[in-house]
């Protein structure tokens, strides 16, 4: 609000995109306090587990997510498993790993399951799809006919 009036003047940017669904970037800003705050996510399901590699496969790449970065680095975090980082990406698959060299914890993520992505770009990420689920609170990893969809473009 830039009021002629007064000696002081205001710049303002807003980003409504971001506003609404929050997202990694806005985290490190300090506008979304922590992860709980993004609504924004990406639903991926474990498509590989690879022992040797120590590691698993989902089904969410760059066309889900983009490959931007933010300050904190990565290209997108795993809702709830801060200990856990993506360390490759393709245009269709990811490749998720422990941080530390340590047993990946393959029993929480059975093939088949599904993981919440936290995207660092909100606004990116929602350009990859044209329907968007809504879901309450707690049923974040629930997907069914009843879903409720949002068009978009």
């Amino acid at each position: 609000n830039n009021n002629n009036n007064s000696s002081n003047k205001i710049n303002l940017e807003i980003h409504p995109g971001k506003y609404t669904l929050f997202d990694r970037q806005q985290m490190w800003t300090g506008a979304a306090c922590d992860e709980n705050d993004v609504a924004g996510r990406v639903i991926a399901r474990v498509i590989g587990h690879y022992e040797d590699r120590n590691s698993i496969m989902v089904d969410a790449g760059a066309t889900a997510l983009t490959k931007e970065q933010t300050p904190q680095g990565e290209v997108f975090a795993v809702a709830g498993h801060p200990e856990l980082e993506c360390y490759k990406m393709t245009q269709e698959v990811s490749l998720i790993r422990h941080r530390r060299e340590v047993a990946f914890p393959f029993k929480g993520f059975p093939l088949d399951s599904v993981v919440n992505l936290l995207p660092n770009h909100s606004c990116l990420a929602a350009a990859c799809f044209d329907k968007y689920f809504v879901v309450d609170e707690g049923e974040h990893q629930t997907l069914s006919e009843n879903s409720e969809v949002v068009e978009t473009w």
